[in-house]
């Protein structure tokens, strides 16, 4: 179960490494399972900044064997469905941080965006549907959907993850994503308000919906046993449409990487 990819631009980019090493048959498991581990990664301080930073954490997952799981970086808690064609599909309960305008530790934001104001933590709802491509080659497609704080609009990617090496205790996996935005999540990520520009000096910017950004994540892992195995990801992130064009990006192009230990039983 040591092979899932789920990158997320849309949060911090430590729960993309602390929960990567979970496949998506783990989500739908026949057996119970549980996951802890030890991560620490480096990612851009907010989605368009020029400024990175080191984040070190815990992980936990668990697989209750009948379709219940929780996993607070990859989607929190909730259930999943496996079915004899090879489709899957989930709904979990999420929470996204949001952003500050400040530089705080294991919470995106810059003290580059002072005056932008904060964007509210929200409660979300995640819906995932996904199935094999080809051979162990996976693709899903996953909305967003806030519960609190609604202003914020939705979001959701659609993700591959395609194995492309594996030789003894060691496999690689590609895993391209395309990230989407409603209007009124691209307004509130990447949009400045006359308020906003006032307070910050960034000129003003109306952000229309569509697509946000397209992310490619490698990760090698290695398994020493039943029980540990350790994975290493690096990725690049490149901003697109509107969010490519917004005031607040500094950087277009941005990369993160990371490493986690994860102990199985």
């Amino acid at each position: 179960m040591l092979n899932r990819l789920s990158p997320r631009v849309s949060v911090a980019y430590l729960a993309v490494l602390s929960g990567m090493w979970l496949s998506p048959s783990s989500v739908y498991a026949d057996e119970s399972s549980y996951s802890l581990s030890l991560n620490a990664g480096v990612a851009p301080r907010y989605q368009g900044s020029k400024e990175y930073t080191v984040t070190a954490g815990p992980g936990f997952r668990a697989d209750f064997g009948n379709g219940w799981f929780i996993d607070p970086t990859q989607g929190g808690a909730g259930y999943a469905l496996r079915f004899l064609n090879g489709m899957f599909a989930s709904a979990a309960l999420s929470y996204d941080r949001g952003r500050s305008d400040t530089n705080r530790y294991g919470r995106p934001g810059s003290d580059h965006l002072k005056g932008m104001g904060t964007v509210k933590g929200s409660l979300l709802g995640v819906f995932t549907l996904g199935g094999k491509l080809f051979g162990d080659t996976t693709g899903s497609a996953t909305l967003e959907v806030p519960i609190t704080h609604r202003e914020r609009g939705w979001s959701g990617h659609i993700d591959v993850a395609a194995p492309v090496v594996s030789w003894g205790s060691d496999k690689i996996t590609v895993s391209p994503s395309l990230h989407f935005g409603s209007r009124k999540y691209m307004q509130t990520y990447f949009g400045v308000t006359p308020q906003q520009a006032a307070n910050s000096g960034f000129a003003e910017y109306s952000a229309s919906s569509g697509l946000q950004a397209a992310t490619l994540t490698v990760a090698w892992t290695h398994t020493f046993s039943r029980h540990w195995a350790m994975q290493t990801a690096v990725g690049a992130s490149r901003l697109l449409g509107n969010a490519a064009k917004s005031p607040i990006v500094q950087n277009k192009q941005s990369y993160f990487g990371g490493t986690g230990l994860v102990y199985t039983f």
